[in-house]
């Protein structure tokens, strides 16, 4: 079983068949775990959240302070992880391939992806068209290689402004297809594992901070979110906290494990802050990887708290759960949007202030609405609700009335 030991691996084994046997049938819903649910919508609404207050025509609650508040991205990736080795592990009775892994979430991300590319791309040839600056120049070449998101997709300089929060597609894709084989590697060296992911980042992030090496975005994204995506593993394990897995009652962040790993990760934040000096937390790996480890320490503490009240709104989850996706990617080109119309009509103070936040969350709300469906689409909900619906209309068998 590895560096991960004997004993702790067959009581994740026994559990796992202890599951399968009593409920052999388990739905995917009846699967989900509400707790990671909560979690992974909080992340993209405060992701859309600290857009909004870095793009308003004033500085709002002191920025960049909201980028300090329980940044989002790591516990996306923290989510992504956990729900990877939930399908991928190989000690469960009922597991996915690789490849059926890779069409089930690859199909989910690329589809609404592509959707925005096609209007993001044709937005970027119509400005080509009209203006002859260098800007607005079309990279054919960049275009085509956009379609699969293994590099960040840039289409013109000009088209940034459309396409700058697309590193995420980037990122969840490499994640995504090396996920096989880390859950490979976890269940043989879970800790090396995890130790290798935080010394990959610590190491690519004083090459890109502290020397002159050329280091690619897309390894710097890679290398820092990997380490979340690893950490997702030992959440479904049960040995973050207890509870996940019933054979585990506690794990190492429950009480004061937890509250002592924050009290480790706030001060290292705080003190490659004072050596980096970023202006917010993005602008630094290991600021970003400190901070959100941090947080993600006193959210898993708060365990019991969050999923009671991720169970208290169940519709609500629901629904934010089937959209992240959606308003992840039109939550920032709205902003941007916004921002511009506000700067065109020459508008200043309370009055600009009111015009772009309408502008900003009204255009998301039309997107999602407009959007949204794409997403459903690309996760089979669509063909699912129709299979129901044929269900329930098939009429049933008459059964014989005696005499």
């Amino acid at each position: 079983m590895g560096i991960g030991g004997r004993h702790g691996g067959d009581t994740y084994v026994m559990a796992m068949a202890a599951a399968s046997s009593a409920a052999p049938a388990v739905t995917r819903a009846a699967s989900r775990d509400a707790y990671l649910d909560l979690i992974r919508s909080w992340a993209i609404l405060r992701v859309v959240s600290v857009h909004l207050l870095g793009m308003a025509p004033v500085a709002l609650l002191w920025w960049p302070a909201p980028t300090f508040v329980a940044p989002g991205m790591p516990l996306v990736f923290f989510v992504s992880g956990a729900l990877a080795l939930k399908s991928l592990d190989p000690w469960r009775p009922r597991h996915a391939t690789g490849r059926a892994f890779w069409h089930d979430r690859l199909r989910r991300l690329l589809i609404p992806f592509w959707v925005y590319l096609a209007i993001a791309l044709s937005v970027t040839i119509v400005l080509d068209l009209m203006h002859s600056e260098e800007a607005f120049t079309v990279s054919w070449l960049r275009s085509a290689l956009s379609a699969i998101p293994l590099i960040n997709p840039i289409n013109s300089p000009a088209g940034f402004l459309g396409m700058a929060h697309l590193w995420f597609l980037v990122v969840i894709c490499w994640l995504l297809l090396l996920a096989p084989a880390l859950v490979w590697l976890h269940r043989r060296t879970p800790r090396l594992l995890l130790a290798g992911s935080m010394g990959l980042l610590v190491g690519v992030s004083y090459l890109t901070e502290h020397t002159t090496t050329f280091v690619y975005a897309e390894v710097n994204s890679v290398s820092l979110f990997q380490f979340f995506f690893v950490l997702g593993f030992w959440y479904t394990d049960g040995r973050l906290v207890g509870g996940v897995v019933p054979a585990r009652p506690r794990g190492l962040f429950d009480g004061w494990g937890g509250v002592g790993v924050a009290a480790l990760a706030f001060p290292a934040a705080w003190l490659v802050w004072q050596i980096e000096l970023p202006l917010a937390v993005h602008d630094s790996a290991l600021v970003h990887a400190f901070l959100g480890l941090g947080w993600l320490s006193l959210l898993l503490v708060a365990r019991p708290a969050v999923l009671r009240l991720a169970e208290a709104m169940p519709r609500l989850l629901n629904r934010l759960t089937r959209r992240t996706l959606t308003i992840y990617l039109w939550g920032w080109p709205t902003t941007a949007l916004a921002d511009l119309a506000v700067n065109s009509w020459g508008l200043t103070g309370p009055v600009a202030v009111v015009a772009f936040f309408t502008l900003a969350v009204g255009g998301l709300v039309v997107a999602v609405l407009m959007f949204g469906r794409v997403e459903d689409f690309a996760a089979g909900r669509v063909a699912q609700r129709s299979r129901d619906r044929r269900a329930a209309d098939t009429p049933s068998a008459t059964v014989p009335v005696a005499g």
